[in-house]
């Protein structure tokens, strides 16, 4: 608990947050009666789900917390950003274009998932081949130039003027196929395709985020891919029987997929977190994943020196 504490703590500072959420069960969850989030009465809250969060710090450490409740991964988010240094500027997120997605206690910069977008397509593309195929051909260039840039390692700035150099202006050709289209006679607001055109143009500003801004991401595939942990142990545990327990669960997966993201060997840390637990709780900050190892030499120096005088 002190580690995960510490983790909300840091995650609070982050620069830049993608999130993400999936259903889930708790059997003995009953259904809440909450305060809207947009201050406009009340709602009664029954939807269960598992919200995930990658926390980006400014020191390239990265932070994944889970929680599983009534709330969105919105919420989650609110409940993060609270703990947040006033005097920091507004964070960047990443996620798909449900409102349930959007912060409230803080201004945040919102960019959306391109991969989202893409699969509004992809998903119609067996019912308007002759339309979609050069979508897709023509979407599939920004994440080449994505690869490019991490092949030649590029920084945030050079990434960026990357981008709006050979990025940029895919996105716009789509955005003018897409206005040409639903301008044209044939267009069907209602249909598939028509939904999937309007998506991107409904959204076209935060998904030309990364075009903008140092460091904004194209999609939330990362976090989709932390997801499958909760959605693994779904699959095999069906659900949880009671909010404390998959409190406990929240914990236990936020720890192990920081420290697995981290490259640290996992049953090496938790086993020194256990055998450090008072240093743990008297400074959780040097108990890190990434900077544990320091205090675990340390400790056996002063095991050593204490050997050697005996």
């Amino acid at each position: 608990m002190p580690i995960y504490y510490e983790f909300q703590r840091l995650a609070a500072n982050a620069q830049q947050f993608l999130m993400d959420d999936t259903h889930n069960r708790i059997l003995t969850q009953e259904p809440e009666l909450r305060d809207r989030r947009n201050g406009k009465g009340q709602q009664l809250r029954t939807g269960i789900y598992s919200s995930g969060l990658i926390a980006q710090l400014a020191n390239g450490h990265e932070i994944v917390l889970f929680e599983t409740s009534l709330g969105h991964a919105g919420e989650h988010l609110d409940n993060i950003l609270r703990k947040r240094d006033p005097t920091l500027p507004p964070p960047r997120t990443m996620s798909d274009a449900l409102s349930s997605n959007t912060p409230t206690v803080t201004p945040v910069i919102q960019g959306y998932c391109n991969a989202h977008c893409r699969r509004e397509f992809y998903d119609v593309a067996a019912l308007y081949p002759n339309e979609v195929e050069w979508v897709l051909d023509t979407y599939s260039v920004i994440w080449q130039n994505e690869s490019h840039i991490k092949e030649q390692k590029l920084n945030d700035k050079e990434r960026l003027i990357y981008h709006q150099q050979h990025s940029l202006g895919v996105m716009e050709s789509l955005k003018s196929w897409a206005l040409a289209h639903q301008q044209s006679a044939e267009f069907e607001a209602h249909s598939t395709l028509g939904k999937a055109i309007k998506y991107l143009l409904r959204h076209y500003d935060k998904l030309t985020l990364f075009c903008r801004e140092a460091g904004a991401l194209i999609d939330n595939n990362r976090m989709e891919e932390k997801l499958k942990i909760i959605i693994r142990g779904r699959k095999t545990a069906h659900f949880y029987k009671t909010p404390l327990g998959a409190e406990v669960a929240n914990v236990l997966i936020s720890l192990i997929a920081t420290t697995d993201g981290a490259g640290v060997n996992l049953f090496d840390y938790l086993i020194a977190l256990q055998r450090n637990r008072a240093a743990v709780k008297q400074d959780p900050g040097a108990w890190l994943p990434w900077n544990y190892h320091e205090q675990v030499n340390k400790t056996n120096r002063e095991v050593v020196q204490i050997i050697e005088a005996a």
